[in-house]
This record gives structure tokens, C-alpha cells and sequence, in this order.
């Protein structure tokens, strides 16, 4: 199988309809593949599989929204389609519930990015301007704070995510903002 950016977003439209979701996978995408940059690769198929992971992390999240189904219905599928171990292992690991050890830069990235991209997204809706290029760093950082704001997201997950990287948590946040302002229109942001 050919790893590549059209054969991931055809799996992502088969299984995602929501426009939601398919916006949080190109976030996350796009957050992905700053960090591919960013730990220095410059292979471009090697930083195109990076954004192929994070565009398909949660495709089957709309069809298995449970820990019981989620990932591991998406495992299951990716296998049967022929998609490399690595690609899979990467996706899977972004659930804790998996227990699959975040051993390489590639999956303390998704585990870094995923629910942050989810949480900016909040965050812009309710600024002024609701422009993510206008999100100040020290904003998100207090919606963290505030357990009754975007109580979905767990915090423990954007804190771990950030400390895996080796990354202060305000770095991580100001680098996944300016990863994203780029996309904004895109992602409606």
C-alpha cells in the first residue's frame, strides 16, 4: 500500500461525515506535520506519513465513539487494508486506554497534538475576534485552568502531551497556534 495524504483522506470521508471531525483531523494533521519539521525531518514522504497519522487518528471515532469500539475498530480496519504496523501502532497510541507505549517522537507528537488542536478550537470561539492568529498563548492557558470550560478536553492529556515532547506547555501551545493560523479559514478558525 502506498502511504500517502489522498489515500488517508479518502478513509477519513468514508468513515467521518461530520464536518467537525474531519476539521479536528486537519488540524491535527497540520499540527502533525509541524512537528514532523520541527524534530527535523525533511524527507518529504517521512513528513507527509507524519500528517497521514494525524489526519487519520480518529476516523472511526463517528462509527465507535466508545473506548470498547473506538481505536480499536480503526486498527482493525487499517490492517485489513493493508496499512503499515508503524501507522497503526502511532494511531492507537494516542488513547490511553490502548496501553501502547508512546516510544517514539512520532506518537508523543499525536498524543501532544490531538486534544490541543480540539481545545484552541474552543478557545477561539469564544474570543472577541474568534480568529485563532489572534489567540493570545497566556488565554489558553487559563481556559486550562477553568475545569468547567471545554469540559470534554482532558487537561491531563494536553499537559502529558506537551511534557512528552520536552516542551514547556506554553511553548507547545504557541507552537500548535501558529501551526494551525495558516489553515484557519480551513479549519473555520
Amino acid at each position: 500500500m502506498t502511504i500517502c495524504r489522498a489515500s488517508a483522506l479518502a478513509l477519513l470521508f468514508e468513515f467521518t461525515q461530520s464536518e467537525a471531525l474531519r476539521r479536528h483531523a486537519r488540524g491535527v494533521e497540520e499540527a502533525m506535520l509541524a512537528y514532523a519539521r520541527w524534530f527535523g525531518l525533511s524527507d518529504p514522504a517521512e513528513i507527509e506519513r507524519w500528517g497521514v497519522v494525524g489526519l487519520l487518528h480518529d476516523f472511526d471515532y463517528e462509527q465507535n465513539p466508545t473506548a470498547d469500539t473506538h481505536v480499536h475498530a480503526g486498527s482493525r480496519i487499517l490492517r485489513e487494508r493493508g496499512w503499515p504496523e508503524e501507522i497503526v501502532l502511532a494511531i492507537a497510541s494516542h488513547a490511553d486506554y490502548m496501553g501502547i507505549p508512546r516510544d517514539t517522537p512520532l506518537e508523543k507528537a499525536l498524543f501532544g497534538c490531538d486534544e490541543l488542536v480540539g481545545f484552541i478550537g474552543a478557545c477561539v470561539k469564544v474570543r472577541p475576534t474568534k480568529k485563532v492568529a489572534d489567540l493570545p498563548v497566556d488565554s489558553v492557558l487559563r481556559k486550562l485552568k477553568d475545569k468547567a470550560f471545554a469540559r470534554s478536553v482532558d487537561r491531563s492529556c494536553i499537559c502529558g502531551g506537551a511534557e512528552g515532547l520536552g516542551r514547556p506547555l506554553e511553548d507547545h501551545v504557541a507552537f500548535v497556534i501558529a501551526a494551525l493560523t495558516p489553515i484557519a479559514d480551513e479549519l473555520g478558525l
